[in-house]
């Protein structure tokens, strides 16, 4: 009677086996499988980072690393012709590239390539407007060491085409301050407060031959620009810039130049210290916008004085209307005098009014109508100009 009973156990523990067996040999297939799964996905990761790395070594370009550009051409349209570039003249101004590189979140290097072109000739000056690090030391507190931008004005740091009115930078800010303006040395930037921006730098300063100032170019040949730059004489510059209140910016720059002639040599006019200010307001409120800057030096030499080149002043306002997101028109009054002390010598005046058409937001049609206080009103035209940065 116990015979059925035992075969059916032996039947059972012979099916318990064999689906033992089976399991078995089934998460063992499982497991291969997912081991060739693992081994093909780490053969396609790694041949898509070969691929990136390609791709980057061919370009020369690493996601840390970022190319940039800005440029404009200009089309200058005068009643009488001038003595350098006639009535008629269409320049390619500049163009520059900008090379950056983030070695960290807390440490970065920036540079700019120039290549201008002198409006009167088909010669390209070649610069390095800026090579720099920016070392943060601190979430309020950063350096900039080596050639960098100095903190003076409005347009000297920030002065791509598509973020200003008119074809042609103000002379306030191109012939008193003088800009596009960058000097060699070590700059500490910090945040003190809320809305609040101070930053001090000690760099070179200028050189050049008193007897040469009081003329139409102002200071600008006595930039050092790059290269080589005697620094005999330090310079040191403050700015201060206020943010507080919602569009609205304020700002004031004072420098300090030992000396502009970096020599004590009676023929280029002796020691000559120097002291500029600086003060501008830029106000934004929905689709207006008001610009208000000026800017003086003064200077300490005997030469200077006799001539009446030791103050240089001027000033600009400009009031604008962004009438769509890509139409904007402006007025600019521009006054400034290279000479303000010399007897006789009246200051040059210069107005603006002109129209941008950005057709993207780094892309920008311009056209403006000039009018100014020179005599056979040589200065009076209009300019047209494209400009884009990226």
């Amino acid at each position: 009677m116990f015979r059925p009973v035992f075969t059916l156990l032996a039947c059972a523990i012979a099916a318990t086996t064999y689906a033992d067996s089976s399991i078995d040999e089934l998460r063992a297939e499982l497991a291969r499988q997912k081991a060739q799964i693992s081994a093909q996905q780490s053969q396609l990761e790694a041949l898509t980072s070969a691929i990136e790395n390609q791709s980057a070594a061919a370009s020369g370009v690493s996601n840390a690393t970022q190319v940039g550009f800005y440029g404009e051409v200009h089309y200058n349209s005068f009643k009488e012709p001038d003595a350098a570039i006639g009535k008629n003249n269409i320049h390619a101004h500049r163009a520059v590239i900008l090379l950056n590189h983030a070695f960290s979140d807390n440490l970065h290097f920036y540079s700019e390539f120039e290549f201008e072109g002198a409006a009167d000739s088909s010669d390209i000056e070649t610069e390095v407007e800026q090579i720099f690090i920016d070392w943060r030391i601190h979430p309020k507190v950063s350096l900039n060491i080596g050639q960098f931008l100095v903190p003076v004005g409005l347009l000297n740091e920030t002065h791509e085409p598509n973020v200003f009115y008119g074809v042609e930078r103000n002379p306030v800010e191109e012939l008193i301050i003088p800009a596009t303006w960058w000097e060699k040395g070590v700059m500490v930037r910090t945040l003190p407060a809320n809305g609040l921006a101070v930053d001090l730098a000690v760099h070179n300063g200028l050189r050049g031959d008193i007897n040469n100032l009081g003329g139409a170019e102002g200071l600008r040949e006595f930039r050092q620009e790059f290269g080589g730059a005697r620094a005999e004489d330090l310079a040191y510059t403050l700015r201060v810039k206020y943010q507080v209140i919602n569009g609205l910016e304020l700002a004031a720059s004072f420098q300090q130049q030992e000396n502009i002639t970096q020599s004590h040599d009676l023929v280029v006019g002796g020691k000559a210290s120097a002291q500029l200010m600086t003060a501008h307001v830029d106000y934004h409120w929905q689709g207006f916008g008001l610009r208000v800057l000026g800017a003086q030096w003064d200077i300490d030499n005997a030469v200077a004085k006799a001539t009446g080149a030791d103050k240089l002043a001027g000033f600009y306002v400009e009031p604008s209307w962004k009438v769509t997101d890509k139409i904007g028109v402006f007025a600019r009054y521009n006054q400034w005098n290279t000479a303000a002390n010399q007897v006789g010598k009246s200051d040059d005046e210069q107005l603006n009014v002109g129209v941008n058409y950005w057709i993207d937001p780094r892309v920008v049609l311009k056209a403006d109508i000039q009018n100014t206080n020179q005599k056979n009103k040589a200065g009076d035209g209009f300019n047209l100009g494209v400009g884009l940065s990226f």
